[in-house]
């Protein structure tokens, strides 16, 4: 045994994950080491920084399309994160479809990412990559379909700019799956206090950096699903509800629409106070809430 070797299992670090392991959340990844978490849209990118503590700390925003910006701030963004390590959220290129017995089998989500025709058959097409949530009182799922070329495309850029990228999500994405778990979990502790319970229709609504995906839920039932990239901004958030009216229109009056966005003051309540007064809607936006799903996944 090398001596780097001994001093790691004495000090615990041989029980660390790697930078590079991706099968490990960001924030266990690089312990005592700062990183820098990014959020890509297409006209705006803003960052944080996660210290060495795992703290989200310093920020900043730019407008213009990225390959600008990745040119006018890569020499900064160097010095705020040690050894160039990112995690980015993408907003744009990707489609969220709601799906019905796809299969389940164990080990499909490696399949899915080295062979999606043999996880996906039709479904799948040349040149994206996959991500699937199962709703586990159901047979339907939530399948993510993202350009590859996308990806490849920012990973040589990110290179270029002496800089790494080790984790790419796309937030939206990550933001609805936070979602349907808190409504999950919710709907499991009302029922436990009263079995007979009946729990009306939620409409989920999730919108990241210009990206917005909205999802029904009836009882234990996913019933429709609308996603899109480059909708709305932060000044204009009207669209949101746009391509929400036909959802609560089908669900009825009664619907619950919960709404999380990236980042906590969004507009998007108060809009629905004025134009749908009659809709119940509840914000359940924490502060950092896209930087703190990003680092724990």
């Amino acid at each position: 045994m090398k001596l780097k070797d001994l001093k790691d299992v004495l000090t615990f670090a041989a029980f660390l994950p790697e930078p590079d392991d991706s099968g490990a959340a960001w924030n266990k990844r690089f312990p005592g080491k700062r990183t820098l978490l990014l959020n890509i849209g297409k006209d705006s990118t803003s960052w944080r920084v996660m210290d060495k503590k795992g703290v989200i700390g310093e920020a900043g925003k730019m407008e213009g399309p990225f390959k600008e910006i990745l040119a006018q701030m890569a020499e900064e963004w160097k010095t705020l994160a040690d050894d160039g390590w990112c995690a980015v959220s993408l907003n744009s290129r990707f489609v969220i479809s709601l799906e019905i017995n796809l299969s389940r089998r164990q080990g499909v989500e490696e399949v899915l990412r080295t062979n999606p025709k043999a996880a996906l058959g039709a479904k799948a097409e040349r040149g994206k990559r996959y991500n699937l949530a199962h709703n586990p009182e159901s047979n339907t799922s939530m399948l993510l379909a993202c350009d590859e070329d996308a990806i490849v495309k920012m990973e040589a850029q990110f290179k270029d700019a002496d800089l790494q990228i080790g984790r790419v999500c796309i937030g939206v994405y990550a933001m609805m799956i936070d979602l349907i778990g808190q409504i999950h979990d919710a709907r499991k502790a009302q029922l436990k206090e009263d079995p007979d319970a009946k729990i009306g229709p939620v409409l989920m609504v999730a919108a990241c950096e210009g990206a917005v995906c909205a999802m029904t839920q009836r009882e234990e039932q996913w019933l429709e699903l609308r996603s899109r990239s480059d909708l709305y901004t932060d000044t204009d958030v009207s669209p949101i509800i746009d391509i929400i009216r036909p959802l609560i229109d089908n669900a009825g009056q009664d619907v619950h629409v919960v709404f999380m966005s990236d980042e906590q003051g969004s507009p998007f309540v108060e809009l629905m106070g004025q134009q749908m007064p009659n809709i119940r809607v509840s914000d359940v936006s924490v502060p950092n809430q896209l930087w703190n799903i990003v680092s724990d996944i």
